[in-house]
């Protein structure tokens, strides 16, 4: 029973991580999940809104007005100053949807909550200050002006050539009624396999909501909001201010939009660059999960060494390398640990024949010999442990950070995607096979469990980031070397 301790143990260790992986997987399948209507019903309701039926839809487009920053290219419409295209460059990506076009609803449209008012500001032509502009060196504005009831409206955005952030004010000379912009319908999907939140997220004093627009039922409103928008896995549309109140809805059944009912305002659109995001303070936007307060700091230092190291694949392997630089004081101590507990198989054995029918003298006579040795037999998952929370981490990181979408590494297209050629899913499992082959043990049965949980983890891992894959198959490939190293040392040491 002695000798059984340790061995179960480690089976314990290694069914934890077998069933924490079957959990990511099924996470990774599922995404994650908005928060249904229901459960944000508690906010206040909005007592002004309008009706979702009272929504203006205005197809026609009159003039296009084209905007050039290095980050982007941008058409607003002379027709109430609304965006119809924005062109992420760097990740060759639309970011208005398709159903604008099909519904006539577009992101920056201004309205009123006075309906007459809304209907005609929805049709309103608008002189703009140019029809073409290009934003380089320095933040240039765009003006939107005309009349409405003998007043003057103005929209006034202001572009900066190094952020996807544009400045909006939008009024109406003499006019007190408040007025409100659209942001939505829906965000246009990027080729992300549509896994994680797509649909509208609100970010309030309190937490974020993020809405599943089939959960809807009308409309959801919010007080004391920080920001709101639309978005999917790796792109955002948003308004940001400071405590401002903002409406959900649901438009066309499955679709939805977001009214931020503030006249002056950031507009964000563009990737969850963690950079971009921060300096704005909606990094919240970015949804790494539980475990977000490592996963962040993780892709810090990522970015940090891609200003030296431009390919993300060599980025992951010397982050592999430095996890086990620093986890390698705890990997030796398990090692030799291990070598001693294979060395003490016959003894264990007498102590077991000989006080087999005396449990509670077995356990002391083999505590007593670990002690005598010195051998801790926990030691052994120690190591083990340590790389659960780096590996959930790291898994998050991977399947959500927009930074490793489109990086590429040896064969290998996306690293946020799975590998199409299953190549590295089928190397990350013969390496756990060489690690368990170079890796002591004293329990036979265990290896046999182990080389099937590696078959079983390479199916597993097939359907993961390749990104998290390279980091798998890079710390058992140092691992084994490790295993190696010591192993001759240790040999060398006994034979001198």
């Amino acid at each position: 029973m002695g000798q059984q301790q340790p061995s179960k143990l480690s089976l314990w260790i290694q069914s934890f991580i077998l069933a924490l992986l079957v959990v990511i997987g099924f996470q990774f399948f599922f995404g994650h999940k908005g928060e249904k209507a229901g459960e944000v019903s508690k906010e206040t309701k909005r007592a002004q809104s309008v009706k979702v039926s009272d929504i203006p839809s205005v197809k026609e487009l009159g003039q296009r007005v084209n905007v050039e920053t290095p980050l982007y290219r941008a058409e607003f419409s002379t027709v109430n100053g609304r965006l119809v295209s924005l062109f992420i460059k760097k990740y060759d990506y639309q970011l208005v949807s398709p159903y604008s076009k099909v519904s006539g609803l577009y992101p920056l449209t201004t309205l009123s909550l006075n309906g007459e008012l809304s209907k005609k500001l929805s049709r309103l032509n608008l002189t703009p200050s140019s029809l073409q502009l290009k934003v380089e060196g320095s933040p240039k504005k765009l003006l939107f002006s005309g009349e409405i009831d003998g007043k003057r409206f103005i929209k006034e955005l202001t572009f900066y050539p190094d952020s996807y952030r544009i400045d909006v004010k939008v009024e109406i000379k003499g006019e007190v009624g408040e007025l409100y912009t659209i942001l939505g319908p829906d965000i246009n999907l990027s080729a992300s396999k549509e896994r994680g939140h797509v649909g509208p997220v609100v970010e309030t004093e309190d937490k974020v909501y993020r809405l599943d627009p089939k959960d809807l039922n009308g409309f959801v409103s919010f007080n004391k909001v920080v920001w709101a928008g639309e978005e999917e896995k790796y792109f955002l549309m948003a308004a940001k201010d400071r405590n401002f109140s903002a409406m959900v809805k649901e438009v066309g059944g499955e679709h939805s939009l977001v009214e931020a009912f503030v006249d002056e305002f950031t507009f964000y659109g563009g990737p969850k660059e963690l950079k971009e995001l921060e300096a704005l303070g909606m990094e919240s936007a970015i949804d790494f999960g539980i475990l977000g307060f490592l996963a962040k700091p993780l892709l810090k230092f990522f970015i940090f060494l891609h200003k030296f190291v431009p390919n993300w694949g060599v980025e992951i392997i010397i982050f592999t390398l430095i996890i086990k630089l620093i986890l390698h004081p705890l990997t030796h101590k398990s090692f030799v640990s291990m070598k001693k507990m294979q060395d003490l198989a016959p003894k264990l054995e007498e102590i077991k024949r000989k006080y087999g029918n005396d449990p509670q003298k077995l356990q002391e006579e083999t505590m007593k010999l670990y002690r005598e040795m010195g051998v801790n037999p926990a030691s052994g998952c120690l190591p083990m442990l340590l790389q659960i929370p780096i590996f959930i981490a790291l898994y998050e990181l991977f399947l959500n950070a927009v930074e490793l979408k489109g990086a590429s590494f040896l064969w290998i297209r996306d690293l946020s995607q799975p590998d199409p050629t299953y190549v590295l899913p089928i190397l990350m499992g013969l390496s756990m096979i060489l690690q368990q082959f170079l890796t002591p043990t004293t329990n036979k049965q265990q290896q046999y469990i182990f080389y099937a949980m590696a078959v079983f983890f390479t199916f597993l891992f097939a359907s993961f980031p390749a990104g998290l894959v390279l980091y798998w198959f890079t710390n058992n490939v140092i691992t084994a070397i490790q295993n190696l190293i010591i192993m001759k040392l240790t040999a060398n040491k006994e034979g001198a």
